[in-house]
């Protein structure tokens, strides 16, 4: 199957007929489901993903449930197709033999990293790069990872770009400034400055939480996390012996999370690959 008419299968679901011939086509003898675990506390639905793959062709297929996918609320899960999200295809990777069929734009698995970046040079404004590289295309987002000193190919990977959660039908409170959040550090939970900030989006109502496991989570609908120290575990601790240790800020669905939506330090944006961020500091981490 040449490139083209593979990647244009992105989008469809598991029943349509262009997926199932070229399921068949590629030998694949599994086919994706939803993972359903009626006793699962949790559940019953336990994964909304499902990877299939023949490992002789090199090729692996990644598909979600649909209303997964789209955001809808968990009672929907398993109730709609999967949608076919993403394609790999192996180079020199462990336990898969190399991909032989022509890859997206001209690579070739013997490329290395400079090569790579050469013939996708049209997308060079949207590149995000680290171990991997990444570009978007208008219709999906390519990473490629190297082996062997980034001499070869490891795997490429072409995966649609995850679409925005449905919108809600209300109005979020305001979210404090990342500076305001930042003077908190070291605060006690009792503090009144602690207390002014985070009053509005609930956080009287998360002192139990915090006791139990040192966080307060904001995920969803606010996109940040409130993570404590505690001075003294032994003696029954009270709110002032929480202190506010730690912010994170998370983007759209990650940690099933709604995008934080206040700024971020120092200019850094969602999306921001590692070498921008590294940039915009003005040095590199000092953990990593």
């Amino acid at each position: 199957m040449n490139p083209n008419e593979l990647l244009k299968l992105l989008g469809l679901y598991n029943t349509d007929a262009l997926v199932e011939t070229a399921l068949r086509q590629y030998a694949v003898r599994n086919r994706p489901e939803v993972e359903i675990e009626q006793e699962d506390a949790d559940g019953p639905i336990v994964e909304t993903y499902s990877w299939v793959k023949n490992s002789r062709a090199g090729i692996e297929f990644g598909f979600d449930d649909d209303a997964a996918w789209i955001g809808l609320d968990e009672t929907e899960f398993g109730k709609r197709p999967m949608v076919l999200t993403q394609i790999y295809l192996y180079g020199r990777h462990d336990g898969v033999r190399p991909y032989q069929e022509p890859l997206p734009f001209g690579l070739q698995l013997s490329d290395d990293r400079v090569a790579v970046r050469k013939k996708l040079d049209r997308f060079e404004a949207t590149r995000h790069s680290h171990i991997t590289d990444a570009w978007d295309t208008q219709e999906f987002r390519m990473a490629v990872a190297y082996a062997n000193g980034e001499s070869c190919i490891d795997f490429l990977v072409c995966m649609l770009r995850e679409p925005p959660l449905p919108a809600f039908g209300y109005a979020l409170t305001p979210v404090p400034s990342v500076d305001t959040m930042v003077a908190l550090l070291g605060r006690p939970l009792d503090d009144s400055a602690v207390r002014l900030a985070f009053g509005t989006l609930g956080l009287t109502g998360r002192i139990d939480e915090i006791k139990d496991t040192g966080e307060a989570d904001f995920l969803n609908p606010y996109g940040f996390l409130l993570e404590f120290a505690v001075l003294d575990e032994t003696n029954n601790p009270s709110a002032k012996d929480f202190l506010l240790s730690s912010m994170t800020f998370v983007d759209e669905r990650e940690l099933g999370a709604r995008r934080w939506p206040g700024g971020l330090p120092y200019g850094i944006r969602f999306g921001d690959s590692p070498e921008t961020v590294v940039k915009k500091l003005g040095r590199r981490p000092d953990i990593q």
